[in-house]
């Protein structure tokens, strides 16, 4: 990924690094409806709909709060030198 890539927004001040986990989504707080990755924009539910065609993705492990789809995980993992367990990066 070339570093003028429309996706990149400061996220390395503070996604640089931090623990990820794949899982299906779950709500952060009751109520919560859908989450956007943190990249693309792209929204993540619990269930398809024509807003959010994505239900999975990988989530900051220590507060389980920022989403990442999977197109952007594979696009800047190495960037942004994620660790995700062998056991947890499974769709």
């Amino acid at each position: 990924m070339a570093d003028g890539d429309w996706r990149l927004m400061g996220q390395h001040t503070w996604l640089a690094g931090r623990p990820l986990r794949r899982r299906q989504w779950t709500p952060h707080r009751p109520g919560w409806g859908h989450d956007h990755c943190a990249f693309c924009h792209a929204e993540i539910a619990a269930v398809e709909t024509e807003h959010a065609s994505l239900t999975s993705g990988y989530v900051t492990a220590d507060d389980g709060y920022t989403w990442i789809c999977q197109p952007c995980f594979d696009d800047f993992k190495d960037k942004f030198n994620w660790q995700v367990p062998p056991d947890d990066d499974q769709p």
